[in-house]
């Protein structure tokens, strides 16, 4: 890069610096992380809009603690100011008036600072294109940290463990100690905000037949929870929300939440029906976030019955057994989807109008009772 370009991104894009880092802890930015140096102080050039901010603290004996991150929105030429905390093992906030030292001294600091790393920024657009910042502060935590280990604590101020459990015999192996351990829970300020289902999956006052439909068909809980939101996007953008939260913030809890929500857009026949644009929107999310798997990753969902492959199943049997026409953007995407699914990862969609078999209907020969 020329150097008049170099000062123009510099100044132009945002810049965080990152104080009193230990040396040779991980550190990273959106899908690129590397290892402190002596001399880090932060990160310049970032373009401005969404990015996710994470490290991993490093002990004296070289551990590495759980991973912790953040999202921020940068906007054009912002300074961003943080420094380590050695007791709590955090980047807390500045004052305000070392925000202005050091945004007055950036070109003084430039050799202290990484570029942001752009040739990875078209993969981190394409995971986070719904994401804004109202949302993200509805689902984040009140801390706005996001963990990999979640943070527990006694349950009781006054009692940390649990009653010794009285003398007898061992009723299972579980059993054995399990009385002796502290009773911990989750810090409620430290746990996720994700948009909850309702209670009952079916509209109140359903028949059985209605019933039945609904446990087959899950619009009625996609628009029920769709409602929570301001836009009918929103939902979406939590998908990938919480894609981000596992893939890069290794939050396995945001990884059963991202399960949950693929399916439900699967399941959904009617709202597929009723507004394909979405549906078109989340087959490219979809896309985008399995280009970026990591292989360790997909044999732990492949292993965990294939929830992907069984999702896009039951979604592309939709989209050929129900009586409806197809917008050409839906048909065009999932044609798409079905060609990088098979090349990626050897699926195959075919005989979809067939009944699989346990799902077929069972024969019985009356003649034989």
């Amino acid at each position: 890069m020329d150097q008049e370009n170099a000062i123009n991104l510099l100044m132009q894009g945002a810049t965080a610096f990152f104080l009193e880092v230990p040396s040779g802890m991980e550190f990273g930015i959106d899908m690129m992380s590397w290892s402190t140096g002596e001399k880090f102080k932060g990160i310049k050039m970032i373009p401005q809009g969404l990015h996710f901010i994470y490290y991993s603290a490093i002990d004296q004996y070289g551990n590495t603690a759980p991973r912790c991150g953040f999202f921020h929105f940068f906007t054009k030429g912002e300074c961003l100011v943080k420094k380590w905390d050695t007791v709590k093992e955090e980047l807390l906030d500045v004052s305000r008036e070392e925000i202005v030292r050091y945004k007055t001294n950036i070109l003084n600091l430039d050799k202290f600072l990484g570029p942001y790393p752009f040739e990875e920024l078209e993969k981190w657009n394409g995971l986070s294109s719904l994401l804004t910042g109202k949302l993200i502060d509805k689902l984040c935590p009140k801390t706005q940290i996001i963990r990999s280990a979640m943070e527990l604590f006694p349950a009781s101020k006054n009692e940390n463990l649990k009653k010794r459990r009285p003398w007898g015999p061992v009723k299972s192996e579980n059993d054995f100690g399990s009385d002796l351990l502290p009773n911990l829970v989750p810090k409620a300020e430290s746990q996720f905000r994700f948009t909850e289902p309702p209670e009952c999956h079916y509209p109140s006052g359903s028949s059985l037949s209605e019933i039945t439909k609904h446990s087959l068909d899950s619009s009625y809980i996609l628009q029920k929870m769709t409602e929570k939101h301001e836009n009918k996007i929103d939902l979406l953008a939590e998908l990938q929300f919480c894609y981000i939260c596992f893939l890069i913030g290794l939050n396995y809890e945001s990884f059963e939440r991202w399960k949950m929500l693929f399916q439900l857009f699967c399941l959904s026949k009617d709202a597929v029906v009723q507004n394909q644009v979405i549906f078109v929107k989340f087959l490219l999310a979809v896309r985008k976030q399995l280009e970026n798997i990591p292989e360790d990753f997909l044999v732990d969902i492949v292993e965990n019955n294939n929830v992907i492959y069984n999702g896009f199943k039951e979604f592309f049997r939709t989209l050929e057994t129900e009586d409806f026409e197809i917008e050409d953007n839906l048909k065009d995407g999932s044609t798409q989807l079905k060609r990088f699914l098979q090349h990626k990862f050897g699926w195959e969609f075919n005989g979809l109008e067939e009944d699989d078999d346990d799902e077929a209907p069972v024969i019985v020969n009356l003649e034989e009772y």
